[in-house]
C-alpha cells in the first residue's frame, strides 16, 4: 500500500449513510485488503472537495483522460470508488479503454447504478471487481441531471458527451474535450506476488 493512502482511511470510514460504529471497530475493506498484502492504490482526485461547478445536462457520459490507471494496474481491478455528491441523483462508474487507433473507446465494464446516499462523500465497493490494465480510463456515466460537481482546471483534458451510453464501443468523435476535473476517486487493487 503506499503512504498516499494512508491519510484516505479515515475518510472511507466515515463515508457511509448510516450510523457508523466508531472507526476502530469498522470494517474497512481498502484497509482489510492492504494488511492481507494486496497492493492497495488509487487514481483520481485527492481532495473530493475541490469541485465547485454541477453541470446540469442529462445523460452525461464523462470519460477522465489526463490521469489513468499507471503501469503497476497491471493485472488488477477496480473494487471500489468515491465521489463527492452535489445532488442526489443516481450516477454509475465506468471503465474505458481506447482501441489501437483511439478512434473508439471501450467499454470493459461498468457499476451499478447508485444514487447517493448524501451530499458530500460517498463510497461504494463494486459487487462485482472490473479487471483492468494500464492506461484504462475512468469516468462516469449521469443519466440525469449531474450529481457530481467538477472544477475547471488548466490543462485538463476530460471527454464528455451528451449521447447516450452506447455498449461496447463508442466512437471518439461523439465526444467533446472539456478541462472539467470531477470529484472522483477510484480504488484498485493488485494480489500479493507469490512467495
Amino acid at each position: 500500500m503506499r503512504l498516499g493512502l494512508l491519510p484516505l482511511l479515515g475518510l472511507l470510514a466515515s463515508c457511509g449513510g448510516s450510523p457508523q460504529p466508531p472507526a476502530d471497530t469498522q470494517p474497512d475493506p481498502v484497509a482489510r485488503m492492504a494488511a492481507e498484502g494486496a497492493y492497495v492504490d488509487t487514481v483520481g482526485l485527492r481532495n473530493l472537495a475541490e469541485a465547485d461547478t454541477l453541470n446540469e445536462d442529462q445523460g452525461l457520459t464523462i470519460v477522465e483522460t489526463t490521469v489513468s490507471f499507471p503501469p503497476e494496474a497491471g493485472g488488477g481491478e477496480v473494487f471500489a470508488w468515491e465521489f463527492n455528491a452535489r445532488e442526489l441523483r443516481p450516477v454509475k462508474l465506468l471503465i474505458m479503454r481506447f482501441d489501437q487507433g483511439k478512434n473508439n473507446l471501450e467499454l470493459v465494464g461498468e457499476s451499478e447504478l447508485v444514487v447517493p446516499r448524501q451530499k458530500g462523500p460517498n463510497r461504494f465497493v463494486l459487487r462485482e471487481p472490473i479487471p483492468i490494465r494500464p492506461r484504462d480510463l475512468y469516468g462516469i456515466y449521469q443519466p440525469e441531471a449531474g450529481a457530481i460537481p467538477f472544477k475547471k482546471v488548466h490543462n485538463w483534458k476530460t471527454l464528455i458527451t451528451i449521447k447516450p451510453l452506447v455498449r461496447p464501443w463508442m466512437k471518439r468523435e461523439l465526444f467533446a474535450m472539456y478541462g472539467w476535473r470531477y470529484a472522483l476517486r477510484v480504488f484498485w487493487r493488485k494480489a500479493p506476488a507469490p512467495p
